[in-house]
């Protein structure tokens, strides 16, 4: 129960965390560095297991590509102009997501799911269209763009659902993040977030986010993640789902003074309930 904790903890304060590194830190470039340096540590950690097939590592790099840039990296900019508290009720939506992709694949759902899908992303729309200017940031395109990041979250973890197996998942998670954060770190320097004149003036507040993300998001949460997933049942370990989100509006609420409107309610505790139902159904 306490690795469960932790990992809530883990995952859940990563969108606030984002918030406050890209407060004064480029946000690809930032992302970037995390995800290189995640990378290279899993890559020492792996050396000794059994290495992936070529056919694997293009998949992964695809899906790391999907994940990381598409889905993380797109949040990360967003998170410029919106609020931590918003971005973590849209990301609640990454499960749904998930069961639609899978249903235009040709995995059928029953009509259960339609239905939890349909009140589910109702409510991203009602968190969408009741947030107030001060969650939205005068930036309905950062509002799109982290509508847009769960779905591209959400093909990348179809696609690591689907690469052939045995697959190491410290192999696998190492070859993601070093693909992510190569491409990330191309965008960057095309973007020009790589100039030193750009790092010049980064607070401290940013800087021990970012490593808070490198440390607790990308590596002590990936440990814990697998740890449980060993050791305990997939039902409870996927219960990150919908806990995450509500420890990251929290604290976005609490600790960075973000505000809350009652459509953040209503909208959020549909899209948490048809997580919750869906996984719990399925």
């Amino acid at each position: 129960m306490l690795l469960l904790l932790a990992l809530y903890a883990c995952w859940g304060s990563a969108i606030p965390a984002m918030k406050l590194m890209v407060d004064t830190i480029p946000p690809v470039g930032g992302a970037a560095l995390v995800f290189l340096l995640a990378g290279i540590v899993l890559a020492g950690v792996a050396r000794k297991r059994p290495r992936p097939t070529r056919r694997q590592v293009r998949t992964l790099t695809i899906a790391g590509v999907l994940l990381l840039v598409g889905g993380q990296g797109l949040a990360t900019v967003a998170l410029t102009a919106v609020t931590a508290s918003l971005g973590a009720i849209l990301a609640a939506a990454i499960p749904l997501w998930v069961v639609l992709l899978s249903g235009l694949t040709g995995v059928r759902s029953t009509i259960a799911s339609w239905i939890r899908l349909v009140a589910g992303f109702g409510g991203i729309v009602i968190v969408v269209l009741t947030a107030p200017g001060s969650a939205i940031g005068g930036a309905p395109l950062a509002v799109a763009a982290f509508c847009v990041a769960p779905i591209l979250w959400a093909a990348g973890s179809l696609l690591t659902a689907n690469v052939e197996r045995p697959l190491d998942r410290v192999v696998a998670s190492a070859v993601q993040l070093l693909a992510g954060g190569t491409v990330l770190l191309l965008v960057a320097l095309a973007l020009g977030q790589l100039d030193p004149g750009r790092w010049a003036d980064i607070s401290w507040t940013s800087a021990c986010a970012a490593v808070f993300l490198l440390v607790f998001d990308s590596l002590v949460g990936f440990m814990l993640y697998t740890r449980l997933l060993e050791s305990a049942p997939a039902p409870l370990v996927s219960t990150y789902a919908y806990i995450t989100p509500l420890v990251g509006a929290a604290i976005g609420a609490t600790v960075l003074d973000e505000p809350l409107w009652i459509g953040a309610f209503v909208g959020g505790a549909l899209v948490l309930g048809a997580v919750a139902l869906e996984l719990r159904g399925r």
